[in-house]
């Protein structure tokens, strides 16, 4: 049982309770074996969310469970106990920490109430037009429509309050605390620094997206990388909030519009035309940690599986180290006019787990334009088949 104080992340959320237990169960293996060693390397991990907002919260960041890495997060902290400058532990977290795609489609679920047919269209509009202008580097336009987004959106899920509202007047708003991002020590604790006053003009720069100094004007001089990473930090632990105390019904309709939204917007920027470059797509998204593009180009049905849970689940496989290496042409069976065509290529697969391990084998990889696609009214692209999943979990389960 973990002697950690009641009210901390670690101590009140299921998740990380249950990760601390397997812990603490693999430690008790022998020294030299593969579970005491995997134990030793993520000890840290169910302490990391209370670790990093202790340190980091009164500088603008918060840890949010879908959207930061908790490598980059481990690793800022290391450079906080080594002497580092906040503004090089600042620049370091806006480029490594957050997961930026994972935090744009569960935005555009939870603050605009639905993808296809939104239930705010006006809120669902903006939170696409803010993801544009962060991509882009317009952040003198990012920054105070995130600061709006998250202001009217408090309002909205409580009925009465800003998120920016006096503290005592927010106790009612984070009584999850089963949320990491919601957790009574986390976001409330966020938006009280965020929501300071500054007096009269300045124009010194921020690095830091105060709110009030920022929507009134004050505070002009904030159009730069940090200020901007940290507002995104700000969208993703309200979004993580409210989808904690209020989780979307995953009815088929809400499940069928978000699908078809995601699928549509990933696969016409991807474009996989031929099989190959659906492979090299595939082997850039796994490199890259690109967890959106894994699922767009993995050939789960369109229209019956939950997309938006399998992110999650690609980006924790991502964390491991996957090459997928051609050992053979690829072959074709069906012809370009049919309604559904597949290709297959031998591969050799090399998985690297988080303890350095490496393991191979031979696998047939096939890849499939189907007919799901093209029945979903969704681009008719080549996907890779849901197979290579298979084998690289039988490759890690090996491994471990």
């Amino acid at each position: 049982m973990s002697n950690k104080m009641r009210g901390t992340i670690e101590s009140d959320n299921a998740e990380l309770k249950a990760l601390a237990s397997r812990v603490g169960l693999a430690s008790l293996f022998p020294v030299e074996s593969e579970p005491h060693q995997l134990a030793t390397a993520i000890r840290d991990l169910p302490s990391l969310p209370d670790r990093f907002n202790a340190v980091l919260c009164e500088h603008g960041w918060v840890y949010v469970m879908f959207a930061c890495g908790h490598e980059a997060a481990e690793h800022a902290l290391t450079m906080h106990r080594g002497g580092a400058d906040q503004s090089d532990v600042d620049a370091y977290l806006a480029e490594s920490l957050l997961r930026i795609e994972a935090i744009k489609w569960q935005a555009l679920k939870v603050l605009g109430g639905g993808m296809v047919e939104p239930e705010f269209p006006v809120r669902a509009k903006i939170v696409e037009r803010v993801f544009e202008a962060y991509e882009s580097g317009d952040y003198i336009v990012f920054v105070p429509l995130v600061l709006m987004l998250v202001d009217g959106f408090g309002v909205s899920a409580t009925g009465t309050k800003s998120m920016f509202s006096e503290q005592g007047e927010l106790d009612e708003l984070f009584q999850s605390s089963e949320s990491v991002a919601g957790h009574p020590s986390a976001l409330k604790k966020l938006l009280g620094y965020l929501r300071s006053s500054q007096r009269g003009y300045s124009e010194q720069p921020l690095t830091t997206p105060f709110r009030n100094g920022i929507l009134h004007g004050t505070r002009l001089n904030y159009a730069n990388r940090v200020t901007a990473a940290k507002a995104m930090n700000l969208l993703a632990a309200v979004v993580e909030w409210a989808r904690d105390i209020a989780p979307e019904p995953k009815n088929e309709a809400s499940k069928k519009e978000w699908n078809a939204r995601f699928l549509t917007a990933n696969l016409s920027r991807l474009n996989p035309e031929s099989p190959q470059a659906a492979l090299e797509l595939f082997q850039s998204a796994l490199t890259k940690r690109r967890a959106s593009d894994l699922v767009a180009l993995t050939s789960y049905h369109p229209v019956i599986t939950l997309l938006s849970e399998k992110i999650k689940e690609w980006w924790e496989l991502a964390s491991v180290t996957i090459v997928i290496e051609p050992l053979s042409p690829w072959e074709l069976i069906g012809n370009s006019w049919d309604t559904e065509q597949y290709a297959r290529c031998m591969t050799r697969l090399f998985v690297t787990s988080l303890d350095g391990g490496t393991k191979e084998s031979e696998h047939m990889l096939l890849a499939v334009r189907s007919s799901e696609l093209a029945h979903a009214k969704l681009p008719s692209v080549w996907r890779i088949d849901l197979g290579l999943l298979g084998a690289i979990r039988c490759l890690l389960a090996d491994s471990s």
